[in-house]
């Protein structure tokens, strides 16, 4: 029988995050909160019996009922009418003022009767099914009663002879107190839940010190600009007191986000080695405090921070007819003007924060607009008044040392951030910028170095290709390639792979432009084609280094892929990407680039095409079967026999994705690993499609089958699963042929 004691700790802090994870609970969640409540009372008091109640309609109905094993025994027989007994008590519903509980939640006091007390007598006439020895009543009680706790008989092995204490009653009537406030929120809407009181809940469930005033703790206002705002806001952690050399104390509203506290610790090389639990409102308190002197000081000795939004104002303020903006129109016109700094600076800093990987500055006929791409989506951010337009272009030209006279021509550069903000924002931006029909665009691509890699099974790997994709990687030589377009997570996977093979023992080198995650152990080498260090040219420099692993951040041109393919025929294992749409062209670039096949075929290890897909967000994503074409797409590409439930996104979002009803991303790959049927067939310089109907053959899974496979398993939706990888003909052949196989070799067995 499921009961409330069997809840472990993994499911209860799992229930607990379900909760603590909406601001505004939904009814349906109460069913969790009652749980909880429920599971904790029956572990606190150690209750043979324990029974929680709701009003509803004006009646006293049954929400949770918990039997002890000890009441049966070795007695199965008991056992069943204990269960009958539970499910027939779920059903009913008691008129008001019905007995002990109908008298509590009438007169909002709690009961306690003793067997060994004045009350002995009306305890024997209660007909639970057992003899009853001590009960305690308390009422669950907000601004109104909504039900009531009541549990019977302390457990034998407690050694109080079945009888509760005066301190079981105080214990009672806190759980009862800080539960009923969050069922009350759930049960009706206009019922308001301060931060105070869902922190409380959390403390107590999780165990955890609770904190409501910033006295209660001595901050160290050190550590605290040390870790900076932009840490503190993004992971919603407060670090206030060092415990060691690396380990901190901090403070949480929700100390259940392990990913956070990975984060944290990521990016300040600090860990956690104790928490106290907050409400929402004191963080947010804590950081008016301690960040509050932002908009007064200079910031890398030249710029002051101040909020995104007041910057705005202020230089639209002056523009605006009559306007009394406190900024003269000439000093907005001017890269060194204090407003046009506070804004560039600003503007970087907030896509920081709002875990953008791209801005967009972009003149249009009549202002300038601002935007985002977070989780591979571009939004507007905002929108500013033209004059502003050459004033922060030529700005970000002068931080990445680019010349701000020459506006015909596109030019890249980079931006070493640090240099221009005091904040714990270890950034860099790697900054191009171009002439357009209004003016010159800038897109600026953050690449942070507080960001370490992915271990390789967090990347979206299906456990086949994981498994194909490490011993790939494991190979003494040859060569691994990786393709897509930009953004598509190549890097990231190339880094997880050199991280999961790099040991003392092995040397490994990279060419990278830019250098975009810094890894311990790895020679790293940053391109400069201004005094002409290239790939070509770090490659031929590195064979001569005794490298056993090379990574070549890009092969661009015919030198570049000589040299790789010579380094992966000669003893070392290269590891590269390329602009390819799928794997098996990947075989036909190398080629136009003058690689000989027999080359080719021989150097080749694996390749993986791959890109990334937007994870439909987890709290608010609803649950459907597919129809018509959809699950014609899906049937043809993974060769389904019964319809799948499938996810897709909720209108409008949540607070949890922002309202975007996406949060966060998941990979796609196609793996095609060499064998002798792909050697035979890139040897005979077979046609793209032909090479990957081979492929398939050989087990390769394609873009667009594995991105169904990713739509089955919930991770996203059918529309963006198609908006990325439209279905292939090839793909749906490649799914009958595999099952064909697969029938062949089950019967074979």
């Amino acid at each position: 029988m499921a009961t409330a004691s069997n809840l472990t700790g993994t499911l209860r802090r799992s229930l607990l995050i379900k909760v603590i994870s909406k601001p505004a609970p939904s009814r349906e969640d109460v069913n969790t909160v009652i749980e909880l409540t429920a599971s904790k009372v029956v572990e606190s008091l150690q209750a043979q019996s324990m029974t929680l109640y709701l009003v509803e309609g004006g009646e006293i109905a049954f929400k949770q009922v918990y039997y002890s094993p000890t009441l049966w025994g070795a007695d199965k027989g008991k056992e069943v009418q204990f269960r009958e007994t539970q499910k027939k008590l779920l059903t009913l519903k008691l008129p008001a003022g019905t007995g002990n509980v109908g008298k509590v939640i009438q007169t909002g006091e709690p009961l306690f009767f003793s067997g060994k007390g004045p009350d002995a007598a009306s305890l024997k006439k209660m007909d639970v099914g057992f003899e009853v020895t001590s009960m305690l009543t308390v009422p669950l009680k907000t601004n109104i009663v909504i039900g009531a706790i009541q549990v019977l008989n302390k457990e034998p092995a407690a050694g109080t002879g079945g009888q509760f204490t005066t301190k079981d009653l105080s214990v009672l009537r806190e759980v009862a107190e800080y539960s009923s406030t969050l069922i009350q929120r759930m049960l009706d809407p206009k019922f308001q839940l301060t931060p105070e009181d869902t922190a409380k809940f959390i403390s107590k469930f999780t165990e955890l010190p609770l904190v409501t005033k910033a006295d209660e703790v001595d901050i160290d206002e050190k550590l605290v600009e040390i870790t900076g705002d932009a840490i503190i806001r993004r992971e919603g952690i407060f670090p206030y007191k060092k415990t060691g050399t690396n380990t901190v104390s901090v403070l949480m509203t929700n100390p259940l986000d392990y990913a956070k506290r990975e984060s944290f610790s990521q990016a300040t090389e600090l860990m956690i080695d104790d928490v106290k639990v907050i409400p929402a409102s004191l963080l947010d308190t804590l950081l008016k405090q301690f960040f509050k002197e932002a908009a007064g000081k200079k910031v890398g000795g030249e710029t002051e921070e101040v909020d995104i939004d007041e910057v705005k104002d202020l230089i639209a303020g002056a523009y605006t007819e009559g306007g009394t903006g406190e900024v003269k129109a000439a000093d907005l016109e001017s890269e060194d003007s204090a407003p046009i700094i506070q804004l560039t600076n600003r503007i970087i800093e907030d896509a920081y924060i709002s875990g953008a990987s791209d801005i967009h500055i972009e003149p249009m006929e009549k202002d300038l607009l601002v935007r985002y791409r977070v989780d591979g989506m571009c939004s507007e951010k905002m929108r500013l008044p033209k004059q502003v337009s050459f004033a922060m272009v030529a700005r970000l030209k002068i931080m990445c040392n680019l010349d701000i006279s020459e506006r015909r021509l596109p030019q890249d550069g980079r931006i070493v951030f640090k240099k221009f903000t005091k904040k714990n924002i270890d950034i860099d931006l790697r900054v191009a910028t171009g002439p357009m029909n209004y003016g010159e665009k800038v897109v600026m691509r953050i690449l942070d170095k507080q960001k370490s890699t992915l271990p390789l099974p967090q990347l979206g790997f299906s456990a086949e290709n994981l498994e194909k994709y490490r011993e790939c990687v494991r190979q003494p030589y040859g060569m691994i390639l990786h393709c897509g377009p930009t953004g598509s997570g190549k890097s990231m996977t190339l880094y997880a792979a050199l991280a999961e093979i790099n040991t003392p023992d092995v040397n490994i080198q990279t060419a990278e432009d830019p250098i975009e995650y810094t890894l311990p152990g790895l020679n790293q080498m940053q391109m400069n084609k201004q005094i002409g260090l290239t790939f070509e040219r770090a490659l031929r420099c590195y064979l001569r280094m005794d490298p056993d692993i090379i990574l070549v951040g890009e092969i661009r041109d015919k030198e570049t892929a000589q040299i790789a393919c010579e380094a992966a025929l000669t003893g070392h294992l290269l590891v590269s990407t390329l602009h390819t749409n799928d794997a098996p062209s990947t075989v036909s670039r190398m080629g136009e680039m003058g690689i000989e096949p027999f080359n080719i075929s021989a150097a080749l290890v694996c390749v993986c095409a791959q890109r990334l897909l937007r994870r439909v967000c987890k709290n608010c994503k609803v649950k459907y079967k597919p129809e018509g074409r959809e699950w014609e797409i899906l049937q043809k590409a993974l060769d389904l026999k019964e319809v799948p439930e499938i996810f897709k996104a909720a209108p409008g979002g949540c607070h949890v994705c922002g309202g975007n009803s996406y949060k966060g991303r998941v990979g796609i790959h196609e793996l095609m690993v060499n064998c002798e049927d792909i050697v035979e067939a890139i040897n005979k310089e077979v046609e793209v499609a032909d090479l990957k109907r081979v492929c398939m053959k050989n087990g390769m899974k394609t873009l667009h089958q594995d991105s169904m496979l990713k739509v089955t398993m919930g991770l996203t939706t059918m529309e963006d699963a198609l908006a990325n990888v439209p279905a292939d003909m090839i793909a749906q052949e490649g799914a009958k042929v595999a099952a064909a196989e697969g029938a062949k070799k089950g019967h074979g067995h």
